[in-house]
């Protein structure tokens, strides 16, 4: 039984959302809601598609590190100056980020690649013993059937476009992986809907089929996965940079030796000896204050935050990379219209106002390079702590 009971069709969506506010108030205890129930008229939207029983909104503080130089084909040469937006309660991550971009303006800014994978779901299929199964798995790689799977998943929507398929063989489960392009949007819904009517108008008609389940972990979305890691899903990033002595010496106050025997030994071997997929120190950190204050799905921080850095020495310095195989993220959709979220979105660039998925993950890869950078050379000058306790505690004043 619901705890809240509204008469909804009387009531627009701030009506409602008082109506709760209401219900909670007389009904439950609460020692304070000044903050949570302050949801303003625009606010107030995501009642509608966002959020169900809404009742208020939480506020996370946003800092902004940068402004960045990004050396990439979807920023024009004058148009690559970006600021990081991080949504985060953790003390001194926004500092250690804003130290890392430093550090990659003075080497030139970061080249980065950006290659869209296409959003995936797989489906599982169940047949009567495994020669049906090796039979219909060899039925979907028919230029017939992917025409007419091109054609049916296509016309559930202009913004999709069919990439390819793999099948995976298991016993007498069929797991088909699918790509889809998906345009603005991050896509992962608009791919569902594509496959459920791709299963009603055409595959549910082949003898002996039963599809289990419209998503089988294959795809794999909010999971890590060494599939996502090994084959991408929606965008993939790789972010670099070559970093002098100097540099290295002057803003991030170490040296190329210890710096390289720090990732050695923390982002190889201590994630080895761990049993851990991701070789970084603190994707997640940046991945999930991004994704906050640009509107995306935070439950993709996990596979999102997959990958690697990379550290390499060369003459006088060295190479630094990091390497983001699975971003799933959009420029529509979800919450991504929410208020706040678009106006953070529109301060990013100062000549760019509606940003493209491959231009967010551009500039996310960045953040995620540049956390990197500082946070290695806080760990290999011994100063990470330090730096917590003046950032973190309240030590110092921004």
């Amino acid at each position: 039984m619901s705890f809240f009971k509204l008469a909804k069709n009387s009531l627009d969506d701030q009506q409602m959302i008082k109506q709760r506010q209401k219900q909670l108030q007389e009904n439950w205890k609460i020692s304070s809601s000044e903050h949570l129930f302050a949801v303003d008229k625009d606010l107030s939207v995501a009642n509608k598609r966002n959020c169900e029983n809404m009742v208020g909104a939480i506020t996370v503080p946003l800092g902004l590190a940068g402004p960045v130089q990004i050396n990439s084909e979807f920023f024009a040469k004058d148009k690559g100056d970006c600021f990081v937006p991080l949504a985060t309660s953790e003390g001194a991550l926004v500092a250690s980020v804003s130290r890392g971009l430093k550090a990659i303006n003075q080497a030139g800014g970061a080249k980065v690649f950006i290659k869209n994978q296409g959003m995936t779901r797989a489906p599982v299929f169940a047949l009567p013993d495994g020669e049906a199964a090796l039979a219909f798995a060899k039925y979907l790689e028919q230029k017939e059937t992917l025409s007419s799977i091109k054609k049916i998943t296509e016309s559930s929507s202009s913004h999709l476009e069919f990439q390819n398929l793999q099948s995976f063989v298991r016993g007498r489960n069929v797991y088909v992986r699918f790509s889809f392009l998906t345009g603005e949007a991050m896509g992962m819904n608009m791919v569902t809907i594509a496959l459920q009517k791709l299963w009603t108008e055409y595959l549910s008609a082949y003898e002996g089929l039963e599809m289990l389940a419209l998503s089988s972990n294959v795809c794999t979305d909010k999971k890590s996965s060494y599939i996502n890691q090994l084959l991408g899903r929606a965008y993939s990033a790789q972010a670099e940079i070559f970093l002098s002595e100097q540099i290295l010496s002057t803003v991030l106050k170490t040296s190329t030796k210890a710096f390289l025997r720090t990732h050695h030994s923390k982002n190889l071997r201590g994630s080895n000896l761990a049993g851990s997929s991701a070789h970084n120190m603190q994707f997640a950190n940046v991945v999930a204050a991004f994704y906050l204050a640009t509107g995306q799905d935070l439950a993709h921080v996990i596979e999102a935050s997959q990958g690697e850095t990379i550290i390499e020495a060369e003459q006088n310095g060295l190479y630094c990379a990091v390497v983001l195989p699975n971003l799933p993220l959009g420029s529509v959709g979800g919450g991504i219209n929410l208020p706040t979220q678009r106006e953070v979105r529109q301060l990013i660039c100062q000549n760019e106002t509606e940003l493209t998925p491959a231009q967010l993950a551009a500039i996310l890869a960045t953040g995620s390079l540049a956390a990197e950078i500082s946070g290695l050379a806080a760990l290999s000058s011994h100063d990470l702590a330090g730096a917590h306790q003046r950032l973190a505690r309240g030590g110092a004043k921004q």
